[in-house]
């Protein structure tokens, strides 16, 4: 599901004769695919599926345990819908000897022709029971609104829904006020936006709020934030001894951090965290050039996107992550979180929760291993590093031109 969860999923609409089968995508579709995303084109669609078989970010790799995988469904040599499966390994639960490790699969990126045409309107479901016939320990995660068609069928489905909570912390809030969009639609908001603004009402509520609660953490012993290159045997180390502590969280160990936020790139910040002369945790930030959001303006917007840990240490990880997007002079810093610690430690480090788009959807199956051993998935740790993004980023934008 991903960023924005892809094309809308239509599941009404009469049915279309004719076998429609699952395949991975091979190289002999490519036309087939380019056909389909020109379709979408003319019709107005925003949205396109890759046109090469093989991912440009996490391809299938020796020695990697987690990558994409391209899945079309065809009708004849025609492709009516496509979505990406990324398979990893994963803690499900809690095994008798500690952490069970499974394979899973994260669904993104569905795209159907029922989005232009109602007569393909049951590719949507079709799509979904392919991936989960192929991947029954399936998740969704991204941001979608519940009212959205891919939340509706899954619900429809027995899929449990829960949203990734999120936070956010003005660095410079007279700038924060000025540019928030997203409350700035209604013209009584706006109203309220500008006068905190002002008359410093807000900088000084906000300020106050963060005050106070970054208080306990303030007190927490001072650590050590090197900026690194890659990730290391230091990752696994603290993958090894903190994968048991969680409930579900997806593979973090060193070789898939590293496919998942490649060296070189310099799309993201990583960050090594110690106390002393010990490593304690990691985080991965970003930051975004101003007015590359349409929620936030001209911000420029920092992401806390992953971090892994002790659940104590999750404090200590947050504020630097923090500190560090700070000393970039961002404008506003973001997360979602999901495990209970970690988001203790966003409001410790002074961030406030807002409203919150972002799911977590576990398919039945994997549901029912994961809240068996926590039924208030107090102890599930999901954020931005397990969906799509930014790759799917890329596959968002305008309506691709029309050929004659």
């Amino acid at each position: 599901m991903g960023r924005g969860g892809g094309a809308p999923l239509t599941t009404s609409g009469p049915a279309r004769a004719g076998r429609r089968r699952a395949v991975r995508f091979a190289p002999e579709h490519a036309l087939a695919v380019h056909a389909f995303n020109q379709r979408l084109a003319r019709a107005g669609a925003p949205w396109r599926f890759p046109e090469t078989s093989v991912p440009d970010w996490l391809p299938q790799a020796d020695g990697v345990p987690v990558w994409q995988e391209y899945f079309l469904l065809l009708e004849d040599d025609a492709v009516r819908g496509a979505y990406v499966l990324k398979r990893q390994d994963a803690v499900v639960g809690r095994g008798t000897g500690g952490a069970a490790f499974r394979r899973v699969g994260s669904f993104y990126w569905p795209l159907s022709e029922g989005t232009i045409d109602p007569t393909y309107a049951l590719v949507a479901p079709r799509l979904l029971q392919a991936a989960l016939q192929d991947e029954p320990l399936l998740f969704l995660v991204g941001m979608v609104g519940r009212d959205r068609p891919i939340a509706r069928l899954v619900r429809a489905l027995g899929w449990r829904l829960t949203s990734v909570p999120f936070y956010f912390k003005p660095v410079r809030p007279a700038r924060f006020f000025r540019e928030l969009r997203y409350a700035r639609r209604r013209a009584g908001a706006r109203w309220a936006l500008d006068l905190a603004r002002v008359t410093g009402l807000g900088w000084l509520g906000l300020t106050l709020a963060g005050l106070a609660l970054r208080a306990r953490a303030l007190r927490r012993a001072a650590v050590r934030i090197d900026l690194v290159p890659r990730f290391d045997d230091w990752a696994d180390a603290i993958w090894a001894a903190n994968a048991p502590r969680y409930s579900f969280v997806g593979g973090r160990d060193a070789a898939a951090l590293n496919a998942t936020y490649p060296p070189g790139s310099s799309t993201f910040t990583r960050l090594r965290i110690a106390r002393g002369d010990r490593t304690i945790g990691w985080a991965v930030v970003q930051d975004s050039l101003p007015g590359s959001s349409d929620h936030f303006g001209g911000m420029r917007v920092g992401t806390i996107v992953d971090g892994f840990a002790a659940p104590e240490d999750a404090a200590a990880v947050v504020q630097a992550g923090s500190d560090a997007l700070a000393e970039r002079r961002v404008d506003l810093i973001i997360s979602n979180q999901s495990h209970r610690a970690w988001r203790r430690a966003l409001s410790q480090a002074g961030f406030l929760r807002g409203p919150s788009s972002w799911l977590f959807a576990p398919s039945p199956a994997l549901a029912e291993l994961v809240f068996a051993a926590d039924p208030a998935g107090h102890a599930v740790h999901v954020n931005r590093g397990d969906g799509d993004w930014p790759w799917g980023t890329e596959l968002e934008g305008p309506a691709l031109p029309a050929t004659s």
